[in-house]
């Protein structure tokens, strides 16, 4: 027959090597990440030049990009203003942008659509093995017909 102190003695040991596992996974190590690297400022304003000369400002974005020193992210803020484009602005997120013989090529990543006036957006985008990036800016007019505009900032990888 078992007394009651062994009892007690083995439920304090499963009770305390249960603790240890579950510490364990508590501090368990996560994957390094790398590090962040230099911010770089970007501006970028979206004109339409009318076929009488005149130009009017569609929309304006200023921010940072910054890399990561591993290679395959960068994070970004960016503010945009409508300035005299019928539509909100839109922001294309891309990289491995360039010509490709006579043809602009890149990878999409993602397209922001952002309310009228002035507003700020913040992001991360992850993919391996890329040499830059770009944001594209686009705005509208009518010249008597609808006509959309649009200007890129792109910014080589420096990793």
């Amino acid at each position: 027959m078992k007394t009651k102190t062994s009892r007690r003695r083995r439920v304090a040991g499963l009770a305390a090597a249960a603790a240890a596992a579950l510490g364990g996974l508590l501090v368990a190590p996560t994957s390094a990440h790398a590090a962040w690297g230099t911010t770089y400022t970007l501006s970028i304003q979206d004109t339409y030049q009318y076929p009488t000369g005149t130009a009017v400002q569609l929309g304006h974005v200023d921010g940072w990009v910054q890399f990561d020193d591993g290679g395959n992210s960068f994070r970004y803020s960016l503010t945009a203003c409508q300035q005299s484009s019928y539509t909100p602005p839109k922001i294309q997120v891309a990289v491995n942008a360039g010509y490709v013989g006579n043809t602009w090529q890149e990878t999409d990543l993602d397209y922001l659509s952002l309310p009228s006036g002035c507003s700020t957006v913040t992001g991360q985008e992850t993919y391996t093995d890329y040499w830059n990036v770009a944001f594209v800016l686009y705005g509208d007019t009518f010249t008597p017909a609808h006509t959309t505009v649009s200007k890129r900032w792109v910014g080589g990888n420096p990793y």
